[in-house]
């Protein structure tokens, strides 16, 4: 598999995709707009999915006006909505923001490597003996906590 100039390390979600959130027990979701490098803007989403009610809320009063919504997909015209979303005719894409795992981590580094040393440098972080990155999503936002001995500092992850 070749990389592409913009790795996206995130799951495409498809119909089944949904129906297997739900039997995981969680059917809120939360639908956000997602730039991403490489994907066509006001076209790409992230979904979020929660089995708890509440915290999908809260993830949907992190967003700003305009920037997504929560959906219950136990309500049926909340459900249809989403998987018409999911049409290829509707022209969009939304993606699973659950897959980072070590391995997809260690690639995404990899692959923004420059932007990353680069970030470390404008910080003017104190380097002790080497920069641990953590990348994560928090509220649908990627971003990185960079790590050097007692020193921390996380931010948004803009590519």
């Amino acid at each position: 598999m070749v990389d592409s100039l913009f790795y996206n390390p995130f799951l495409r979600i498809k119909e089944d995709t949904i129906r297997k959130l739900m039997g995981a027990g969680k059917p809120y979701v939360v639908i956000q707009r997602f730039p991403w490098p490489g994907q066509p803007q006001q076209k790409t989403f992230l979904l979020s999915a929660y089995a708890d009610e509440q915290e999908a809320r809260r993830h949907a009063m992190e967003l700003k006006p305009k920037e997504g919504k929560a959906q219950n997909l136990l309500n049926l015209l909340e459900y249809q909505t989403v998987i018409d979303l999911l049409k290829t005719s509707s022209g969009l894409t939304m993606f699973y923001n659950g897959t980072l795992d070590n391995k997809h981590e260690k690639r995404l580094q990899k692959a923004y490597a420059k932007a990353v040393s680069a970030y470390i440098h404008y910080i003017r972080m104190k380097k002790e003996d080497h920069y641990d990155v953590r990348i994560f999503v928090e509220y649908g936002r990627l971003k990185a906590e960079i790590t050097s001995g007692e020193h921390s500092h996380t931010a948004f992850f803009m590519i």
